[in-house]
């Protein structure tokens, strides 16, 4: 059971959740040298102003990135209104940021640029094999070894493939040597295999010698190969794939920047308004929650600032009237307009998240490459809507440049949503903090650090101290009647090695603050401490942070045994 301590010199906080008090108090502990404070004299800043940010990547009629513009050269539209560029910076592609000072022992970050140095871009490759042929995956394995032994030393790439669930390969290395070895040794199930039905564990596959950081990438490999034989109904695999881009956004939204997703699949779920040809293909499903799930990612995928590219793992092909075991007509047309249209649903999710498409080619690895090197150069367009039109509908953005015969490609538009993420049910935001626990890769939209300090009960069994410390950069706060409100959801719980739950606790922490508070909190940075018994099979304890006016989580796994 997880009860909260009181630290030095504390700031009472009330605990409430909608319409009832925590029966227990909680409180904020200021700490001068906070894991999560700003720097001294910093002043910090974030409330609900709604602010709109675009990254546009901006290329000559040869594909070449352009170079040079200026705030004057661009304009942006909101619902074809112009509106005023308020905020405008350039980044450019280019050597490794040194990684930060290394973490005092016990001490765990959700923050990616502590796990190495960190580029101006980066691109995650999502091996999709949901609903991609085998054969398709086999042909995608060559080229995708092709294209990893061909990074650059500024590449900073992280490997994900989903099958039944996400798995992580390896996450952001700047050396793909293991994972070449891994993929170049990974060999199919044996025939037949798929046909036994669904098993515990994957089948053994030769390693050949690999150590290391191959042997564990290619372990990782076995395994997501493998749930691509084990299939589930297909609106159920398409919302755990929906859930695994919004799990990736979530992972990148704490980089700054525009990032890249290469999606290599051969299928991707579309709304059924976008089915043109009224087929009723597989591709555009006629589930609600598979409807609202494409425009809830694709919105996930905005607010991260994350751009995809979609590499179509089916190759080249032609035309199946070609085929001489079709012999009826209209069934090689109907498969025609079906290829066509999951082309065309490729195109719809490149062309909303300001990415490309690539398809109908064999050379998949100099695609990747061109969706690696698509962000050269990223200019940064912020600006203030003029409509006050907050009402949750979607509002189309254009971005225009002074130039002839570019071209330019950004997001294409935004839910224009007031700040009211607090207004959601709490039993859906206590939902939403175990579905953030449980998904493989840590949340970053808030910054998390935690400190944890292991001791023994009185009982003999052990027990751990959790200093969890918010980046108060990541939280927002909004001033109701001269006073400044917030709202943080926390959650803490114990994790078995195969990520089941063993318990924890979840709590709503909600204060109206004084301006003099609020620098305070500002100036001092906060720590919230829990103290929790250790569960006998824990292996992962597992932090999220909920930012209750934006919506926006932040978690971090920490490793209980060693």
């Amino acid at each position: 059971m997880i009860v909260c301590a009181l630290a030095a010199a504390p700031l009472a906080v009330r605990m409430e959740g909608p319409g009832r008090r925590a029966s227990l108090p909680a409180y904020f502990a200021f700490t001068q040298t906070g894991l999560g404070a700003s720097e001294p004299n910093q002043q910090v800043l974030r409330v609900t102003t709604h602010l709109v940010v675009v990254n546009a990547v901006v290329h000559d009629k040869r594909g070449a990135p352009v170079a040079g513009l200026t705030r004057d050269d661009f304009k942006v539209f909101d619902g074809g209104k112009e509106e005023k560029i308020s905020v405008f910076s350039v980044e450019q592609r280019g050597a490794l940021q040194g990684p930060l000072e290394p973490l005092p022992p016990n001490v765990f970050s959700n923050r990616i640029a502590r796990q190495g140095g960190t580029p101006a871009s980066v691109a995650v490759i999502l091996l999709d094999g949901s609903e991609t042929r085998f054969e398709d995956l086999a042909y995608a394995r060559q080229q995708l070894i092709k294209f990893l032994s061909q990074l650059q030393p500024q590449d900073r790439v992280a490997l994900y493939v989903f099958g039944r669930r996400l798995s992580i390969i390896q996450d952001f290395t700047s050396d793909p040597s293991p994972l070449v070895e891994a993929i170049r040794q990974y060999q199919h199930p044996p025939a037949g295999e798929s046909d036994k039905g669904p098993q515990q564990e994957p089948p053994e596959m030769p390693r050949q010698g690999l150590s290391g950081h191959a042997a564990l990438a290619a372990t990782r490999l076995d395994t997501a190969m493998f749930d691509f034989v084990n299939t589930q109904s297909r609106d159920y695999r398409r919302l755990d794939l929906l859930d695994a881009l919004a799990a990736i956004a979530n992972h990148l939204s704490g980089l700054p920047g525009r990032k890249s997703l290469i999606w290599l699949t051969g299928a991707v779920p579309f709304p059924q308004t976008f089915d043109a040809f009224g087929l009723g293909h597989p591709g555009a499903s006629g589930n609600p929650l598979v409807e609202a799930g494409v425009q809830k990612t694709i919105f996930a995928l905005n607010q991260a600032d994350v751009a995809l590219f979609l590499v179509d793992a089916r190759g080249l092909f032609t035309n199946p009237a070609f085929n001489a075991e079709n012999r009826e007509p209209d069934v090689y047309g109907s498969k025609l307009n079906a290829m066509t249209l999951q082309i065309q649903g490729m195109i719809y999710w490149a062309q909303e998240t300001g990415g490309r498409s690539f398809h109908n080619t064999n050379d998949l690895k100099s695609a990747m490459r061109s969706a690696l090197d698509d962000s050269e150069i990223t200019y940064t367009l912020g600006y203030y809507p003029s409509h006050g039109q907050w009402d949750g509908r979607y509002r189309s953005i254009k971005v225009r440049v002074n130039m002839p015969g570019v071209e330019v490609r950004h997001r294409r538009g935004y839910f224009a949503s007031a700040t009211g993420a607090g207004s959601v049910e709490k039993k859906d935001r206590m939902a939403e903090l175990k579905e953030v626990a449980l998904n493989p890769l840590e949340s970053t939209g808030v910054g998390v650090t935690a400190r944890v300090r292991p001791f023994k009960g009185a009982n003999g069994g052990y027990k751990i101290e959790i200093n969890i410390s918010p980046d108060l950069n990541d939280l927002t706060f909004q001033q109701v009647n001269g006073r400044w409100t917030g709202l943080l959801d926390v959650l803490a719980g114990q994790y078995s090695k195969e990520g089941r739950s063993l318990g924890g606790t979840t709590k709503t922490m909600a204060e109206s603050m004084t301006n003099a508070t609020y620098q305070e909190v500002m100036r001092k940075g906060l720590t919230i401490t829990f103290y929790q018994d250790v569960a006998r099979r824990a292996e992962e304890l597992r932090v999220v942070v909920r930012d209750g006016l934006s919506g926006v989580t932040g978690s971090v796994k920490i490793p209980l045994r060693q």
